[in-house]
């Protein structure tokens, strides 16, 4: 059997040693390419047929459509909002490699002898060398003149349908709406914007409410421009994935005006029974739409009760004169996260003595851990009919969570599902915050506010083209058997996905990091004498025995 060695990722530390003179062995390596992920939706014809039902409001095609939507999706996917960084993105992204063979070519300029990329088009109005498929100004063009409604319709039905084809919605079918607040520069241009007063958490907040806080709660209010956005989302049990299935952002009124349109543009593109419970926030609680939800489309909701509504309050007086005991249940206790079989013993050491030293900081500053329930006790209050606005019987499940630090609280959820067991409601209303990381990857990491435009059109066609490219994205990770990479932000994905070129990779003391073929050159050329003496008697010693490179495990790629 051979021998595995374990390497972990550490450049600083073998970029130090190497210049001391110090490596175990040198390769040249290649990462996994962009160029599987447009190889995968262009090869296959995916982009076309969705290029098919794009809703263009072009008369004449001058350039395919499916080149539209594989421009769209590589800008996004590098973060670039500006339609004018397209031919630098292109040159560098992994877009070029995965279009059709004869397509693009390299060539070189006679007088100065750089090489550049000249890609051949699709029409004939262009007598110079083409740097790009498309310019990057029919981009900017055809996404303003897209209509916005139409644009979101569209990725709520044609690519929601592409998604199941896919086989990207698992059995269990748990699917949550979310609203969600993006801020933009105090500008009035921004077409359907609006203005609101904001705490310093971010939510919307009234007079009265602003009253009631302290002086300096007082002084982090202001007053923002936003956006409202509804979208619909997809996860699993465990939320080791988010899939978006809709989007729409709120022109008038509120957004429980949004919930019913995606679902139904959802199920009428989709089909039934791939939706089967949607879990909601306390914003969606509308019992005419709930009914209509559960009638029209045969979908579950899962919503939180809130405190001051009728049915909240004959659930709790029902459950003080039904007689019935109520359920204990204790939370399991949270699993410490389990070491890499091929983690060295010293840095298991290492890790286990700096989390010490965390906790220890933790107590001396002061700092308490958050609460956490260390008991709950659920009774079910089944088939109540008492909202008068919602026609369909809910089955509440009342909750007092008994803290860590002596407090308790109590809350309740209703939903259209029969309750048998109240422990999996509450686990299940908790995927929820599935979504709100999934916000988070795409403000923080996906550029999703990053409108370069006040014209709504473009605001519109920025937000579903950055959520299209991190949905499709998760898609490819899940089926090349690369899911543990779906909670990454986007700075990860782009080491890992996009094209590195050849890689010089350094090994030492089980450490290896990575260098460019020009960073290692300039490295080598820049050691003292006798760091450079030592390194050249390693690397004779090496070309001698002909060292084998160490075996490394290779990466799943997408067949």
């Amino acid at each position: 059997m051979n021998d595995w060695n374990a390497f972990q990722e550490d450049r600083e530390f073998v970029l130090s040693n190497l210049q001391d003179g110090n490596l175990d062995h040198v390769e040249v390596v290649s990462r996994v390419v962009e160029t599987q992920f447009f190889q995968k939706f262009i090869g296959d014809g995916d982009l076309a047929k969705l290029a098919a039902t794009y809703p263009t409001p072009r008369q004449k095609e001058e350039v395919p459509l499916w080149i539209y939507l594989a421009t769209q999706l590589t800008l996004k996917l590098h973060g670039a909002s500006g339609f004018g960084s397209l031919p630098y993105i292109l040159h560098c992204g992994g877009l070029r490699d995965a279009l059709e063979e004869g397509r693009v070519e390299r060539k070189r300029e006679l007088d100065s002898d750089q090489s550049f990329l000249n890609f051949k088009g699709y029409n004939r109005k262009n007598a110079d060398a083409r740097r790009t498929p498309c310019d990057h100004d029919f981009v900017r063009k055809l996404s303003r003149d897209t209509q916005p409604e139409e644009l979101e319709t569209w990725y709520g039905t044609e690519v929601a349908s592409y998604l199941k084809t896919l086989g990207a919605y698992d059995s269990e079918g748990i699917f949550m709406i979310d609203g969600s607040y993006l801020f933009v520069p105090d500008n009035e241009r921004y077409e359907h914007s609006k203005l609101a007063r904001f705490d310093k958490h971010n939510h919307p907040i009234s007079k009265n409410e602003e009253k009631k806080l302290t002086p300096a709660e007082q002084k982090s209010c202001r007053f923002r421009r936003y956006y409202q956005l509804v979208s619909l989302s997809h996860t699993s049990r465990k939320s080791d994935f988010l899939l978006y299935s809709g989007s729409r952002v709120v022109r008038t009124g509120g957004e429980v005006q949004q919930l019913v349109p995606l679902v139904e543009d959802f199920v009428s593109s989709v089909g039934r029974g791939v939706m089967k419970l949607l879990i909601l926030d306390r914003g969606f609680i509308d019992g005419k739409s709930i009914g209509t939800i559960k009638e029209n489309h045969g979908v579950d909701v899962l919503i939180p009760l809130k405190a001051k509504m009728d049915i909240t309050t004959d659930a709790w007086r029902l459950s003080e004169v039904d007689g019935k005991p109520w359920l204990n249940w204790e939370p399991p206790a949270k699993k410490a996260p389990v070491d890499p079989p091929q983690r060295p013993e010293s840095i298991r050491r290492a890790e286990k003595k700096r989390q010490e030293t965390i906790a220890r900081k933790k107590k001396e500053s002061g700092v308490e851990e958050k609460p956490r329930p260390e008991r709950v006790e659920f009774k079910v209050i089944p088939g109540m009919e008492l909202w008068q606005e919602c026609k369909v019987p809910l089955d509440v499940v009342l909750m007092r969570e008994y803290m860590s630090d002596g407090t308790s609280s109590e809350w309740g959820l209703m939903t259209t599902r029969r309750v048998d067991d109240p422990v999996e409601i509450r686990e299940l209303y908790h995927v929820r915050s599935a979504c709100e990381e999934g916000w988070r990857q795409t403000k923080c990491y996906w550029d999703l506010t990053g409108f370069r435009s006040p014209c709504f059109s473009l605001v519109v066609n920025q937000i579903i083209f950055v959520l299209m490219a991190y949905t499709l994205l998760e898609v490819f990770l899940i089926k090349s058997d690369r899911g543990e990479l779906t909670k990454s932000t986007r700075k990860r994905l782009l080491a890992e996905l996009l094209p590195d070129g050849e890689k010089v990779a350094v090994y030492y003391a089980n450490r290896v990091g990575y260098f460019s073929v020009m960073e290692y050159t300039d490295i080598i050329l820049n050691l003292r004498e006798g760091p450079r003496r030592r390194l050249a008697g390693k690397v004779k010693r090496l070309r001698k025995s002909q060292l084998t490179p160490p075996q490394l495990p290779q990466r799943p790629t997408l067949q």
